[in-house]
């Protein structure tokens, strides 16, 4: 202690400590985010660290990572791609008309909201315009996407039910430009008997589409309900082409069966032009023999139809919907991300070498 200075307080002690934090460096790496709820949350980038391609994690709707000192953040969507390496040596082929995918599976659980969410984001950071349609009455797609879905909110309900028209419910994403949601809310839980006495009740939703204007679009993805009623149905007769997500566990091959003769029925009577593009194989856990046994005896049964991508177990996309995230702007360096990011790329590939693109 230099001459002449008193001792310092215990709580100018503890001033000094909190100062000394709060004015820490990122020497390391670390940044800090602010979101609309009001959470911190620390800027990740390739590896998972603040950098200054990182992104905020359980930040929000509108989070943003810290650069660093000095530097100008930048938007959740920015970072992500800052993070997942830029939008690559060359551009995503983007497909000559709106392609219309129904993701579906009886069997709850599998991943199919996050398959639908993730997905969409992906194909949205790399340029694409994309709607995704929330079918499900639990909204777990519309929470995840933050967008509005209270009770009393203009849903996809209204649209099956009332006749709205679908360009009255769609709200922008918040954090990806050009991603658009239609949600769900707890009414739609009601719909299935409340369709039962309507005319045509199995194409109301493609008789919505027929009214929308999906010029501007280049993906509608719409997620479904582990079930296969009626509002399943209506996803198979309004779509072209279906993807199904499978889990890599035995009891996840149980059902395929059914789906795919549902498939089979609502091609031959109400959409002939419907059939199985994509199955994607989700909650892959390496460590067991089990999950390499169902993925290679998918690959052997389905054959090109299923992604060479596998989407691993990971917390980081369990976790990202609780902040109302896709797992692509909440952690980008996570293998869940990385994963995701692959299998949209082999989505948006294999619409080239259908001859889809233009």
């Amino acid at each position: 202690m230099a001459a002449g200075q008193r001792p310092a307080t215990g709580a100018e002690r503890q001033e000094a400590t909190a100062a000394g934090t709060t004015g820490q460096g990122t020497a390391a790496g670390q940044g800090s985010a602010s979101g609309a709820a009001g959470k911190e949350g620390t800027a990740t980038g390739t590896a998972g660290q603040g950098t200054a391609g990182g992104t905020a994690r359980h930040g929000g709707a509108e989070a943003v990572a810290a650069a660093g000192p000095g530097r100008s953040t930048m938007t959740p969507a920015a970072a992500a791609l800052a993070a997942l390496g830029g939008t690559g040596a060359r551009e995503w082929p983007r497909p000559r008309s709106c392609r219309m995918i129904t993701i579906a599976n009886q069997k709850g659980g599998v991943g199919k909201t996050t398959s639908a969410v993730n997905l969409a984001a992906c194909l949205a950071l790399h340029g694409a315009r994309v709607l995704v349609v929330d079918l499900d009455p639990q909204g777990n797609a519309s929470t995840a996407l933050a967008v509005e879905h209270r009770a009393g909110t203009a849903s996809v309900y209204n649209v099956l039910v009332d006749d709205q028209p679908l360009a009255s419910i769609v709200q922008a994403v918040a954090d990806i430009p050009g991603l658009y949601c239609a949600p769900a809310t707890i009414d739609l839980a009601g719909a299935e008997i409340e369709l039962v006495p309507l005319v045509a009740r199995e194409a109301r939703l493609s008789r919505a589409f027929a009214d929308y204007d999906a010029s501007s679009l280049d993906y509608i993805l719409i997620d479904c309900p582990p079930s296969l009623g009626l509002l399943t149905v209506n996803a198979l007769v309004a779509a072209a082409e279906v993807l199904i997500p499978i889990q890599c566990e035995y009891y996840a091959l149980e059902g395929l069966e059914q789906l795919l003769r549902t498939i089979d029925l609502v091609k031959s009577h109400l959409n002939p032009t419907l059939y199985v593009s994509t199955i994607l194989l989700t909650m892959y856990d390496g460590r067991t023999r089990l999950a390499s046994q169902v993925a290679e005896e998918v690959r052997e049964h389905f054959g090109e139809v299923v992604l060479s991508t596998v989407i691993p177990r990971s917390v980081r996309v369990s976790e990202a919907p609780s902040y109302g995230q896709s797992v692509m702007t909440y952690d980008p360096g996570s293998s869940g991300a990385q994963a995701y990011l692959e299998a949209a790329r082999e989505v948006a590939d294999r619409a080239a070498e259908l001859g889809q693109t233009g």
